[in-house]
């Protein structure tokens, strides 16, 4: 039965759909999101109820089963049928819609207005019709193959060739049409950004930055985020007037994308060049930050390190591709996790040509396809804890071999959101700097040797849980409900879970602070505690440079003044 040509049981799944597609997420959605999101499971919803309702028909058929009644009881079945739907429709659409509120409020979000929830309903209707009219060309194509093929060859053969034929031409369109077009187009935006140089960032002028005048590394071929990476940052003064003591001026480094053929190791030798006539190996802290797609530097990872050894420090990085993280994913890792080794090994193999005693500490860092990149370097944790003298991970992706690895070894009884793996003696995962020294229900670890491993990761943050897992399989994050920014009302469910974690990706990052995929003030204390400043008694002493360092000057009101000059030096320029 259909009205419209509707089939009556594919618009009562679209509109289940449709209720469980609005229940709470991770982030908020703005009614665009909701509109993408929500039209795609209502697009599935209604196609699965046309396959039932097809399917059960032609089972009536074969077996010839009927079932009479008079008109007045059909049409009251009918009638009390539909009616008990809407209202449990009604309600379920209501109840999500005010979860979804409180939701938004644990991640300091304002989530949709009841306009933009109407908007995104709207926009909802458009994209699942879109989809539908298009999946309805496809299976007209379909039988019209079929019918031709049918001349020429029995219908079951005739029937597979055309399913075949249509699978192709799905193909094609995605592949070689749809997705290469969008990537072309996002390249060729790329590029262009690469070429400019956003608002507030000027060329330095300090020997101790590359593309400075004492530099032979040339201010164009650093890239658009190279650029932002080296013209911003606190001197020394501003480091010397925040921490009330003398101060030096922070090196950083940078080299772009190798050109002329080059490779990337190329890029890395220009990097440990800088890094000599920069005196690098002089001071106290080499920080190796592994850039994202773009070439960023998450200046939240490095200004804090900066500040709180008072510019005895060094940060280095380099440029392996100009377009976003998530087109890197879609066309592969491998540069991202070649630029990473190439530039390691170059440093590591430099401060292993020095003297033990007079090497600086090496530091990793990175945050989203940066602490990817980063990890991918290491075989295993032990080997981290071998090459460096301490790392901090930003929001690591789902996928990345060592995280995975980590989680799944952790202790029994620590929740996947904050796991407590090898009894916390050198690597910690934490959601908040509370979780340094207590796992989440607030039992105190033991001492914490280095070099010191840390793990800052979100329970809100989509890029650290969203995985091909969550189409089937419910997982130990959402079970568990440990997460301190995540709803109790989140529900899951199959395949809408994967696509509600999904759409919550493009806007993690617009998340306040301490939520989502933003990571900012937080930063500082991990840095304090992986250089050791909060060194607990008994607890072994760190690399002996580090040790030289005087941290007595870094407390609690120290770390918010950091935290609001950071804040402050980023406002004066755009990202890119």
């Amino acid at each position: 039965m259909g009205v419209m040509g509707l089939s009556f049981l594919g618009v009562i799944a679209a509109l289940a759909m449709y209720a469980v597609s609005v229940s709470p997420s991770l982030m908020a959605r703005s009614w665009a999101w909701h509109a993408v999101a929500s039209g795609i499971l209502v697009s599935g919803g209604y196609v699965a109820g046309v396959v039932v309702q097809n399917i059960g028909a032609r089972i009536i058929r074969v077996t010839g089963l009927t079932i009479r009644a008079s008109e007045p009881v059909e049409i009251g079945f009918r009638v009390a049928a539909a009616a008990l739907f809407a209202v449990w429709w009604l309600y379920a659409v209501i109840q999500s819609y005010r979860r979804a509120r409180k939701a938004c409020a644990l991640v300091n979000m304002p989530g949709e207005t009841f306009g933009e929830y109407v908007l995104g309903t709207v926009g909802t209707v458009v994209v699942a019709w879109t989809l539908l009219a298009i999946v309805g060309g496809l299976n007209r194509v379909g039988r019209l193959l079929i019918a031709a093929l049918g001349a020429y060859m029995p219908r079951p053969a005739a029937f597979v060739v055309g399913v075949a034929l249509v699978c192709a031409i799905v193909f094609f369109l995605t592949s070689s049409v749809i997705l290469r077009g969008g990537i072309g187009f996002f390249r060729r935006h790329a590029e262009r950004m690469n070429l400019r140089t956003a608002r507030g960032i000027y060329k330095p002028f300090v020997p101790e930055r590359s593309a400075s005048p004492s530099s032979p590394v040339s201010w164009e071929s650093v890239g658009g985020q190279g650029r932002v990476f080296l013209g911003r940052g606190p001197s020394r003064l501003d480091i010397a007037q925040v921490s009330g003591g003398e101060a030096m001026e922070p090196i950083r480094v940078y080299a772009g994308m190798p050109t002329g053929g080059e490779g990337i190791e190329a890029a890395a030798a220009t990097v440990v060049a800088e890094l000599r006539r920069t005196g690098a190996f002089d001071r106290a802290v080499i920080l190796i930050a592994a850039s994202t797609g773009s070439g960023w530097v998450d200046e939240w990872q490095v200004q804090p390190l900066e500040f709180l050894t008072r510019g005895n420090c060094a940060t280095a990085s380099l440029q392996y591709s100009y377009v976003p993280s998530a087109l890197n994913w879609l066309t592969g890792l491998e540069p991202a996790q070649e630029a990473s080794a190439a530039l390691f090994r170059a440093v590591r193999s430099e401060l292993d040509s020095m003297d033990e005693a007079d090497r600086p500490a090496l530091f990793v860092c990175g945050e989203s396809l940066g602490a990817f990149a980063s990890q991918s370097v290491f075989d295993s944790v032990e080997e981290v804890l071998e090459s460096v003298d301490g790392a901090l991970w930003v929001g690591t992706p789902a996928f990345t071999p060592m995280h995975k690895e980590l989680t799944a070894a952790r202790h029994k009884g620590s929740p996947e959101v904050a796991p407590v793996v090898h009894n916390a003696r050198r690597v910690r995962f934490v959601n908040e700097p509370s979780d340094l020294r207590t796992d989440l229900y607030g039992r105190e670890f033991g001492p914490w040797g280095f070099p010191r491993v840390v793990y800052a990761q979100h329970p809100s943050d989509p890029v650290v849980w969203w995985n091909n897992k969550l189409i089937w399989t419910q997982p130990d994050w959402l079970r568990e409900r440990a997460g301190r920014d995540v709803s109790h009302n989140v529900e899951f469910t199959r395949f809408v879970t994967y696509i509600q974690v999904l759409a919550d990706l493009p806007v993690a990052g617009t998340a306040p602070g301490g939520h989502g995929h933003t990571y900012h003030e937080e930063l500082i204390p991990l840095w304090r505690a992986i250089l050791g400043f909060d060194r607990m008694p008994g607890e072994e002493g760190a690399h002996p440079r580090l040790d030289a360092l005087d941290g007595s000057w870094v407390d609690e009101q120290m770390v918010t003044r950091i935290g609001i000059v950071v804040r402050a030096n980023l406002e004066l320029s755009d990202r890119q």
